[in-house]
């Protein structure tokens, strides 16, 4: 939240203790992003392409989740997601630094 800026070689990633159909919303976020929900071994369930930011007052921005529950999150900037050629059934490795 209140991000301005994200490189393009950059993500949020979100992860989570059990599997869910965990709930992503653009409140406070100042930038358009792709979300993407994967499985325990990194597999792309389902991806929400250029969510635009959310200027709503209030707790009325769009919610948005997957069909199938899912352990992490990853968000990107918007547009990266189909610049990496991902989709549903891509498989991610994700590195640490």
């Amino acid at each position: 939240m209140f991000r301005t800026t994200l490189a393009p070689d950059r993500g949020m990633l979100f992860v989570f203790q059990e599997l869910g159909h965990w709930t992503f919303w653009m409140k406070n976020t100042k930038i358009p992003l792709d979300i993407m929900w994967l499985d325990k071994k990194g597999t792309v369930l389902h991806i929400e392409h250029n969510v635009p930011i959310c200027q709503r007052l209030g707790n009325s921005c769009p919610r948005y989740r997957p069909r199938e529950k899912a352990i992490s999150v990853l968000e990107l900037r918007a547009g990266e997601a189909k610049k990496l050629k991902l989709h549903r059934g891509s498989k991610l490795t994700i590195e640490f630094p």
